[in-house]
């Protein structure tokens, strides 16, 4: 940490100060974005820029279809860890998918269980059929760490899927974390254009914790 003429100066903060900022650091880390904080100590004005050191976000795409592709090129814009999986060779190459940083040819539920989950990982599910998706959110919400789990398909098709899992135990309390039908409603038609609207659905859950998207607007759970 540096003061103003960039000297340095970690551990001679006073924790009084530290106290004044924690609803700042609180915002930033929420944020997960940079922000200058205003505070009053012993009647002077304090200006203190917090900068959160974050560890770099994962992106784990579920199913290499034409969808996937796109988005795995906009998470690597975005700098996101990007990791792509299918259980078909022909899907899941790292020729097809160029600008992955990972790219697994496996079977979901082992990949799924293997994965490196935490607080920065986000999930999209953009398999085959419904029984491949179905696996993949079970697995996925066993983990219980993501940041962001947001599933393709139809109002129909969520509800149907939704309501097995919740007959097999799963809670309100974690389907309600599930981002389905995914994306922001921006009229998507192509593959590239509804790569876009889930990319937009994630980086506005990454900065304010919630989405108004098309889960919202049809009648979902996730309303903000």
């Amino acid at each position: 940490m540096v003061d103003g003429t960039g000297r340095y100066i970690l551990g001679q903060i006073d924790s009084e100060i530290i106290a004044l900022l924690n609803e700042s650091i609180q915002d930033v880390l929420r944020a997960k974005a940079s922000k200058v904080a205003n505070i009053i100590y012993i009647n002077d004005s304090i200006k203190v820029f917090l900068d959160p050191i974050l560890p770099q976000p994962r992106l784990l795409i579920l199913g290499g279809g034409h969808i996937a592709v796109p988005l795995t090129e906009m998470g690597k814009l975005l700098e996101f860890h990007v990791s792509v999986v299918d259980d078909r060779l022909s899907f899941a190459n790292p020729t097809r998918f160029q600008s992955a940083n990972q790219v697994l040819c496996q079977d979901f539920e082992k990949a799924i269980r293997e994965f490196p989950f935490d607080t920065n990982t986000y999930v999209i599910i953009v398999t085959r059929g419904h029984r491949h998706d179905k696996t993949c959110l079970a697995e996925v919400l066993r983990r219980k760490e993501s940041a962001y789990i947001g599933m393709i398909g139809s109002k129909r098709k969520v509800a149907a899927l939704i309501e097995d899992l919740s007959e097999e135990g799963f809670t309100e309390e974690e389907l309600i974390n599930v981002y389905a039908p995914i994306g922001l409603d921006i009229g998507a038609q192509t593959p590239a254009e509804i790569a876009v609207s889930i990319i937009a659905e994630i980086i506005m859950v990454r900065r304010y914790g919630y989405s108004h998207g098309l889960k919202t607007q049809q009648g979902g759970m996730n309303n903000g």
